[in-house]
């Protein structure tokens, strides 16, 4: 089922009523509803090129422990998580399930521009990770700095410059079956410096640290 809101409408949230039937049998879900007011002509930053993690896989999926998350064996659920999310006033646009969709220890190529700041969605695994600096390197040879600390993605700690994405109820084992502890994610805005043409962006040397999906706000003229 897929919901569309109109242009004219305006941030709120509810809940909605499903209800299905087959012959005698009625089911009905209460679903929470919110529309958000997103950011205009931001750019997606394409992933594929560094994705290195699997961390989303289809309901029912079993796979190696190795190959999850948070490397012990959990993992996102793609009927949870979806294909894109909203977070810091930005929409998201998430990898694949099942192959490798999360990148971590490594450096991005951004799209060249001038840019007012770089929205991540990421997450910590295997406890909070304090402190963890990313460096965004820029054509003329220079480079900044940005200090964040990042919430594990089962206990949010609401950290400075962090906030929730999403909330979701539940997160994937690798022998197939569901967990019942909440899983999250959270949005992170890093400055930039808008008069410089961006390059790339190192991320920390830690495995439990892991970038979902990048997106750039550009520059306001």
């Amino acid at each position: 089922m897929t919901l569309t809101a109109s242009s004219s409408a305006v941030p709120t949230s509810a809940k909605i009523t499903i209800t299905g039937k087959s012959g005698d049998i009625t089911h009905t879900a209460i679903l929470p509803l919110a529309i958000t007011q997103v950011m205009r002509g931001t750019v997606p930053v394409d992933l594929s090129h560094a994705y290195n993690v699997t961390g989303i896989y289809r309901n029912g999926s079993k796979f190696e422990s190795k190959d999850s998350l948070d490397g012990v064996g959990f993992a996102f659920s793609e009927e949870l998580i979806g294909s894109d999310q909203v977070g810091d006033g930005v929409v998201f646009q998430l990898g694949s399930a099942n192959v490798a969709d999360a990148v971590t220890s490594t450096t991005v190529e951004l799209p060249s521009g001038t840019y007012s700041s770089l929205k991540l969605l990421a997450v910590g695994v295997e406890g909070t990770q304090e402190s963890q600096t990313f460096t965004v390197n820029y054509a003329d040879g220079t480079s900044s700095t940005s200090t964040q600390s990042m919430s594990d993605w089962a206990n949010p700690n609401r950290f400075d410059g962090e906030s929730v994405a999403a909330d979701m109820s539940y997160r994937l084992e690798a022998h197939g079956e569901s967990d019942s502890r909440h899983a999250y994610t959270y949005a992170y805005s890093i400055h930039l410096d808008s008069n410089k043409v961006i390059r790339n962006i190192s991320l920390p040397n830690n495995r439990n640290v892991l970038v979902l999906a990048m997106t750039l706000v550009p520059t306001k003229k």
